[in-house]
């Protein structure tokens, strides 16, 4: 399906895209300033640029209320984020060695990703492909015509993953692009977009995008709310703004030390996305990342938040309990 009236939803989208663009334009950077208003320490300021760099925008660094609250835990860098601990790794699912074309990891028989950006509206510290974000090269023109070579060239792939970075961090018109050659690939029935925005750059859900989106169905927005302060006016309106148009949303959680492994706090979470109607879909243990280690949960205490929400909600607030392991044709499950 082509996209109509190109030339004057371009100029619309333009305009719309403007505001969260600013946005991004306005985003705190790693001075001197910025580090003494979020406490950064000196010692993760003079460590090497191999690190996972920092990155905030306005919205979310309004919501930072102390550098320990769980927004900013999440976001702003720490002294223990710089240690190597045995047993983590750079690419914890050794997605390179899966990595069949340029931007492609294909790992399970039937579905990709489909690695479209290396940036994100937020650098979230705990980022399993924190080797990858905020760092040259960035995805080209030449490597996605490569990547849909590959996805043309391999029917048994019927499900399409955009994921990063973050998709929603591109323009409609690029995004569009992607959509449309991804539709033209016969063998390819489902397209689902991995994305923080609606939680850490809600103004991204125009209704430009909006209107965007609709053309793809089937289409899945998978997001990640991870504590109920993040969800906020202005994400709840955005999320509105995809359900009302059809357009489902899954949560995949991450369980995280110091952010949400606390059944009271999950169980507000889930209950209020469904209140959303964001559907629980996953809650993931930790992947073992380099530089992530401070915030790992052990799995006994993510078993026993599950057991807390279902005693406490129905099924449909209760996320299936998930690791991801690299040797497996599939996640597995932990409860």
């Amino acid at each position: 399906m082509k996209i109509q009236n190109k030339s004057q939803e371009s100029s619309q989208s333009l305009a719309k895209i403007e505001g969260w663009q600013r946005i991004l334009q306005r985003s705190p950077k790693a001075t001197r300033n910025t580090a003494e208003r979020f406490r950064i320490p000196q010692k993760w300021l003079q460590t090497s640029p191999s690190r996972l760099p920092f990155q905030l925008n306005e919205y979310w660094a309004g919501l930072i209320q102390s550098a320990n609250d769980p927004i900013g835990t999440q976001t702003l860098p720490s002294e223990e984020e710089l240690f190597i601990t045995p047993g983590n790794w750079p690419d914890p699912l050794q997605e390179e060695k899966h990595r069949k074309a340029s931007l492609i990891i294909h790992r399970y028989q039937d579905r990709v990703l489909f690695l479209v950006s290396n940036t994100c509206p937020v650098y979230c510290r705990f980022c399993t492909r924190r080797r990858l974000v905020g760092k040259p090269p960035f995805p080209t023109r030449d490597q996605m015509s490569q990547s849909f070579n590959y996805l043309q060239n391999h029917p048994e792939i019927r499900e399409v993953i955009l994921s990063g970075g973050d998709p929603l961090i591109l323009s409609d018109q690029r995004l569009g692009w992607i959509l449309e050659n991804l539709q033209a690939i016969e063998h390819v029935k489902i397209i689902r977009v991995g994305t923080r925005a609606p939680v850490t750059l809600p103004q991204r859900i125009t209704e430009s995008l909006i209107a965007l989106l609709k053309n793809f169905s089937p289409l899945y927005i998978l997001t990640q709310f991870n504590h109920p302060r993040e969800i906020t006016e202005e994400s709840r309106e955005a999320c509105a703004r995809l359900t009302n148009a059809g357009i489902p949303i899954l949560n995949q959680s991450v369980l995280l030390r110091g952010v949400n492994d606390d059944p009271e706090i999950m169980l507000k979470l889930m209950q209020t996305l469904i209140e959303i109607r964001v559907i629980p879909y996953y809650l993931h243990q930790l992947d073992p990342v380099q530089g992530a280690h401070h915030f790992e949960v052990s799995i006994e205490k993510g078993r026993e938040i599950i057991r807390y929400l279902r005693e406490h909600s129905g099924g449909i607030a209760v996320p299936a309990y998930v690791f991801d392991d690299p040797e497996a044709p599939s996640k597995v499950p932990l409860a």
